[in-house]
């Protein structure tokens, strides 16, 4: 005979409501907002029985459940809103004074795949006997998001490029390196597939009625549905 299914439901602060939501372990979830603390946990509940759909099944209050769960909708709708160069920053002048350049570094993905790096140029909006202004981006190339910065102006015609933090080195002109052999990673290696059986034995001996702690199983549990995720995509 199987063993009862495990079902857990919280409630946590969301702003001035609540916000409850409830999970059947490694099966259906659901999730909702509430005016009162009172009315999440009412529906949290009655959520939770919902699931068990007239199962005999085990119903524990994990209020971690529902701080987890929240975070994971704010942070994707977070990455469904424009990107920050239709919300924030500044746009570069449409007829600059000049560039600065500088070799974008390259990046190892998540799948492997190793993305060399590209020269990008700076434009320059202002030059004083002290310094030259410029715009750099804040966060990726690919945003399109700048805000202003400034260089040394004697440093770097004394010496054709000044340093700066994250570019490293700012140049007069694009950039020619000579060619040396630098090893790379290896292109499309493939990323060691997760140990779900390993993930999920730690996520059963992390749960309170086995001597774990609710922020333990919480984690653990998080890791194994993360897993579990990348590996059925």
């Amino acid at each position: 005979m199987d063993d009862p299914p495990l079902i857990m439901w919280g409630r946590c602060r969301s702003g001035r409501r609540w916000f409850w939501a409830a999970s059947e372990y490694e099966g259906d979830q659901a999730h909702g907002w509430a005016d009162t603390r009172d009315e999440a946990a009412r529906q949290g509940n009655a959520a939770a029985v919902k699931l068990a759909a007239g199962r005999y099944a085990n119903i524990e209050i994990l209020h971690g459940i529902a701080d987890e769960h929240l975070k994971r909708l704010n942070a994707a709708k977070r990455a469904a809103q424009p990107p920050r160069s239709e919300r924030t920053g500044v746009k570069p002048p449409p007829n600059p004074i000049g560039y600065l350049y500088a070799v974008e570094p390259g990046r190892l993905e998540y799948n492997g795949n190793w993305i060399e790096g590209a020269t990008v140029q700076f434009p320059i909006t202002r030059k004083t006997a002290r310094r030259i202004y410029y715009l750099r981006p804040r966060g990726p190339i690919a945003h399109n998001v700048w805000e202003p910065g400034y260089i040394d102006r004697q440093e770097f015609e004394r010496h054709g490029h000044v340093r700066v933090p994250y570019w490293l080195l700012l140049f007069a002109e694009p950039p020619v390196f000579p060619d040396v052999s630098i090893p790379q990673p290896r292109r499309h290696q493939t990323a060691p597939a997760p140990n779900l059986k390993a993930l999920k034995a730690a996520m059963a001996a992390a749960h309170p009625d086995r001597g774990g702690s609710d922020e333990a199983f919480i984690a653990a549990r998080r890791r194994y549905v993360q897993a579990r995720d990348r590996h059925a995509a």
